[in-house]
């Protein structure tokens, strides 16, 4: 794991009486249905012209193959990690990289880790076409209370089919913001257990091998069962 310390949608052409892009129209627009997006808005992004350097060093850590797969920006509340966040998708989106973006919010107590792999799932749809039917089967197999089976069968078998056929420049890069947040102020069981269950997803996508090429960026605050 690198870790750096601090003190949208994708859109698709459709064509009008075109048969066979309606279909695959369709069986998106489905798809997406049954999984279910949740997503919040990004905050803004960083003044122009500031955090220059961190910024450079987290896309050079991106794009270099050999580096750990998961980016840990931590600091602690108010210091501009979710301004940070929102830059790094910017600078993506520019780049023309493919680019996931999520944010968990205290406030949102819906806003859960069944969301947020759902809602990755659902842009790994519209990215990568390829991936539908294996997303398609993932939810009809899916019981809804089990987070580390969703992960497996909406992210982690999906992307593995991926590794071998994709350069590494177009392989998608998933930014978390606030982590530390989900599932809202968890002041109930249901929620800690959610909170657990995520923090197991992601120490997965740190150690299966089929993943490792698959950059993961998070921010939260430095909390001890992240580390």
């Amino acid at each position: 794991m690198y870790i750096f310390y601090l003190d949208t949608r994708v859109k698709h052409d459709f064509v009008p009486g075109n048969a066979e892009v309606i279909a695959k129209q369709k069986e998106l627009d489905n798809l997406i249905c049954a999984l279910g997006e949740n997503r919040l808005p990004l905050r803004k992004s960083c003044m122009e012209g500031t955090r220059t350097t961190i910024l450079q060093e987290i896309e050079d850590e991106i794009k270099n193959i050999n580096a750990p797969n998961v980016i840990w920006i931590r600091g602690s509340p108010g210091v501009g990690k979710s301004a940070l966040a929102a830059s790094i998708v910017n600078r993506l989106v520019d780049q023309k990289r493919h680019v996931i973006p999520f944010r968990f919010d205290r406030t949102q107590s819906t806003v859960t880790a069944n969301a947020l792999w759902r809602t990755v799932a659902c842009d790994l749809a519209r990215l990568f076409p390829s991936l539908r039917q294996h997303l398609v089967q993932g939810i009809q197999g899916h019981n809804s209370s089990d987070i580390d089976r969703l992960f497996k069968l909406l992210i982690e078998v999906p992307l593995s089919a991926l590794v071998d056929v994709i350069p590494h420049e177009e392989l998608p890069v998933i930014v978390i913001d606030a982590l530390d947040e989900c599932g809202g102020l968890r002041h109930n069981a249901s929620s800690k257990d959610d909170y657990k269950d995520l923090l197991y997803t992601l120490k997965r996508w740190a150690q299966v091998n089929q993943l490792k090429r698959f950059k993961l960026i998070i921010t939260s605050r430095p909390k001890d069962n992240i580390s």
